[in-house]
C-alpha cells in the first residue's frame, strides 16, 4: 500500500515560502529562476549533453556585421523525433522563459539559414486564448462569436517567437521571427492540420511596454493586459503540491482535464490545479502584475470581418507573406538599421551553464540577459 508521506503542512508551508519569495522579486528576476529550477530539474544524459552541444555549436554567428544580408531563412515544421529534440534543446536552452505545452493544438517551428544551415530561432503556436481584451477589443468580438459559433479555432497563439544569440540582439532577429510567425509555410501547415482556415494569431510580449513587436510591420498593437496574472509556483514545488492533491483529492483531480466549455475547448489545466490546491491548503492567490503588451496579426483585409461572421469567407490577405518577402523586410527595414546603431556586440547565449551552478551566480551572470 502507498502511504503519503508529505504532510498537509508541510506541503503548505513549501508553496508558501515559494510564493512569497516569487512575490518579491522583479519579474526578470522572476523569468531567470524558473528557469534556472526547471532546467536543474530535469534529467540531463550524457546523450543529451552530446545532443545539446551539437545543437548549440549550429547556432547562426557572423563572421561580420554585413553577412545578416545573406540569410535565407528556411521554415521547419518539426514532426521527426530528431526535428523535436533539436526544437526542444533551442527552446530549453535559448529562450529566458519556462516551456511548458498547454491543452489543446500544438505546432512547432524553427528556422535555419538556407545558406549556412545554422539556427536562427524558433517558434510554436497553441490554441488561442479564449478572453484576452485587447485583442477582443481590436477584432470586435464576443463570447458568441468565439465559443458558440467556432470562430476562434480560425486563430492561433504564437506562444514562442524567439530568436537564437546574437542574431536577436545584434541584427533585432526577434522581429524576423515574429515576421516569419504569419508566412504562408505556417499558414499552409496549420490549414493542412485543422479543418478551419488560418485567419490571424495572437501573441504577447514578454514584458509590456517596449518589445520586439514594437512597431513591427504587418502586427498591430492592442491594449496591454492588466498584469493581475496569478503567479505560479516553480515547477519543483508545483510537482509536489499537484501530487498531494492527486492522492488526498483523486476525484476532484481526476475531473481537471474534462473540456470546460460548450466548444471542447479546455482551460489550461495547470491554472485549474492551482486554484484546487490554492483552496484546499487554505492560500489566497498571489497576482503577477506585470503587464504584458497583446497584438494581433490578421492574415486577411476581411479578417476582423470575418471573425465577427459579418462576412462568410476570406478574400485577400493582407500582405505578401511570402518568406522571401519577409525575410526582405526585416533586413531593409529592421536589421541594417540596428548594424548602423549598435554600438555593442554581443556573442550566443545558451543556458546549458546553469545546470549544477548555485542560484547566486546564475542571477550575477544572467539577470541583465534575461529577455535577449
Amino acid at each position: 500500500m502507498f502511504f503519503n508521506t508529505v504532510s498537509r503542512e508541510s506541503i503548505k508551508k513549501e508553496l508558501q515560502d515559494n510564493l512569497d519569495y516569487l512575490s518579491t522579486i522583479s519579474v526578470e528576476e522572476y523569468t531567470l529562476y524558473r528557469k534556472w529550477i526547471d532546467l536543474n530539474i530535469q534529467k540531463w544524459n550524457e546523450k543529451d549533453k552530446v545532443a545539446i552541444g551539437d545543437v548549440k555549436s549550429n547556432i547562426w554567428k557572423p563572421l561580420s556585421v554585413d553577412d545578416y544580408i545573406n540569410i535565407k531563412p528556411s521554415i521547419v515544421y518539426v514532426e521527426s523525433k530528431q526535428d523535436q529534440m533539436i526544437w526542444k534543446i533551442l527552446r530549453n536552452f535559448t529562450h529566458s522563459g519556462t516551456w511548458k505545452q498547454s491543452p489543446g493544438r500544438l505546432l512547432k517551428f524553427y528556422v535555419i539559414d538556407n545558406i549556412t544551415k545554422k539556427y536562427l530561432g524558433i517558434m510554436s503556436f497553441g490554441s488561442d486564448f479564449i478572453s484576452i481584451g485587447g485583442r477582443d477589443e481590436a477584432i470586435g468580438w464576443n463570447m458568441e462569436h468565439k465559443l458558440k459559433s467556432g470562430m476562434l479555432n480560425h486563430t492561433m497563439m504564437a506562444s514562442t517567437i524567439s530568436p537564437t544569440q546574437p542574431l536577436g540582439y545584434n541584427f533585432l532577429g526577434g522581429k524576423l521571427i515574429a515576421l516569419l510567425c504569419a508566412s504562408n509555410t505556417v499558414e499552409d501547415v496549420f490549414n493542412k492540420k485543422y479543418k478551419e482556415k488560418l485567419a490571424g494569431i495572437t501573441t504577447t510580449s514578454l514584458y509590456g511596454g517596449y518589445s520586439q513587436y514594437t512597431n513591427l510591420s504587418n502586427w498591430k498593437k492592442c491594449k496591454s493586459s492588466n498584469g493581475m496574472v496569478p503567479l505560479e509556483p516553480t515547477e519543483d514545488v508545483y510537482t509536489k503540491a499537484r501530487d498531494w492533491l492527486k492522492l488526498e483529492y483523486s476525484d476532484i483531480y481526476n475531473k481537471i482535464d474534462k473540456p470546460s466549455n460548450a466548444s471542447g475547448i479546455q482551460s489550461h489545466t495547470k491554472s485549474k490545479t492551482l486554484s484546487l490546491i490554492y483552496k484546499e491548503l487554505g492560500i489566497k492567490t498571489y497576482q503577477n502584475h506585470a503587464s504584458r503588451g497583446v497584438y494581433w496579426c490578421p492574415l486577411y483585409k476581411n479578417t476582423n470581418e470575418f471573425l465577427r461572421m459579418e462576412h462568410s469567407e476570406l478574400t485577400d490577405k493582407r500582405f505578401d507573406n511570402t518568406v522571401e518577402c519577409l525575410t526582405n523586410i526585416w533586413k531593409e527595414k529592421y536589421a541594417s538599421k540596428r548594424v548602423k546603431q549598435n554600438k555593442k556586440y554581443v556573442d550566443i547565449l545558451s543556458y546549458d551553464d546553469i545546470i549544477g551552478v548555485e542560484w547566486c551566480r546564475v542571477k550575477e551572470k544572467y539577470l541583465k540577459d534575461v529577455g535577449r
